[in-house]
């Protein structure tokens, strides 16, 4: 990433923002959906709302790990 341009790595990290609340949201709508058609008020919206921050937690994970310079690559052969 070295001599990119610094608006597009802060559009990669801003959309992080992004992504993890509307997982969140998502999570909370369907959740909200599925108590009105089972009648199980909260019991579902919590559900969901725990699924989509999971998920999200999980997502921001995953790009950071791709998105961050690596400080300590391991040499092949290495176990670590």
């Amino acid at each position: 990433m070295a001599g990119e341009n610094p608006f597009l790595i802060y559009g990669r990290y801003g959309t992080l923002g992004f992504e993890f609340a509307g997982a969140v949201v998502a999570g909370l709508l369907l959740g909200r959906y599925a108590d009105a058609r089972f009648d199980t008020a909260p019991l579902l919206m919590i559900v969901g709302v725990a699924a989509g921050l999971a998920g999200a937690v999980t997502r921001l994970v995953v790009v950071l790990q791709r998105l961050s310079p690596r400080e300590h690559r391991t040499r092949p052969g290495r176990c670590h």
